[in-house]
């Protein structure tokens, strides 16, 4: 009787894996941009990044200096320093056009190194 048990659980377990290996098969790879700063600005690459909602994105960060940079809309913050990568991740759920600003850097308005748009 043990035996036949244990049949039945791998039958219903290879079932299962069958019926989900498409779902696993079919998840997206997330956006991955890669991004220079050099003196506080962008270097070789585009000054607007363009997403679908819904997409997972990681915006990959070096720099040559230590700053703050903020993504507005989603308040997601990230600190660079010289030779340290770093990195957002997050799903884009919201629509628009987001400014990446560099914070902390004295008085007066924040400045965009780059902007993110998100398109539904």
């Amino acid at each position: 009787m043990p035996m036949r048990t244990s049949r039945t659980g791998a039958c219903a377990l290879a079932i299962a894996l069958t019926i989900l290996a498409p779902c696993a098969a079919t998840a997206t790879e997330p956006k991955v941009f890669a991004m220079s700063l050099e003196n506080g600005a962008l270097h070789g690459a585009k000054d607007t990044l363009r997403v679908k909602q819904g997409d997972e994105v990681e915006l990959r960060w070096t720099s040559d200096r230590p700053m703050t940079l903020h993504l507005h809309g989603y308040d997601i913050e990230s600190k660079l320093a010289p030779g340290e990568p770093a990195a957002m991740a997050f799903k884009a759920t919201i629509p628009g056009r987001f400014p990446v600003e560099v914070h902390g850097a004295g008085k007066g308005p924040h400045r965009p190194v780059l902007y993110l748009e998100v398109y539904p």
